[in-house]
């Protein structure tokens, strides 16, 4: 604390300022799954990030917790919306196959009427 105090004005709101520097640094290499899944992981990264920093200050950061992670609505549209798309896609990738296997048995069902010569022509 001695560094702190002789070396840096006003550490404790300097050490609020380099977390939340260091918090958008770490989130911003993850994925949203990680940030949600995976929280200890990130609590963890920034706390080194931070412990490395402020070392310098004779500060030891010894825990970082994160609470909760809320997005933006916008966000939260914008993920909705790419969401219902993707399911769509499926939904039509699935109904493609659909006719495409169908389509293959009506042209069998047709060779095979097409070869007899009892069948009845329409």
């Amino acid at each position: 604390p001695t560094v702190s105090v002789a070396n840096v004005e006003y550490a404790q709101e300097s050490t609020r300022l380099l977390a939340q520097t260091s918090l958008r640094n770490v989130l911003g290499t993850r994925l949203l799954s990680e940030l949600l899944c995976d929280r200890g992981a990130v609590s963890k990264a920034m706390r080194e990030c931070l412990d490395e920093a402020t070392a310098n200050w004779g500060i030891k950061v010894e825990r970082v917790e994160i609470k909760d992670v809320r997005l933006p609505k916008m966000l939260q549209r914008i993920m909705a919306a790419e969401a219902e798309a993707a399911r769509e896609a499926r939904a039509k990738i699935i109904v493609s196959e659909g006719e495409f296997k169908a389509s293959h048995a009506l042209k069998e069902a047709a060779d095979i009427l097409s070869q007899s010569p009892c069948a009845m022509q329409l």
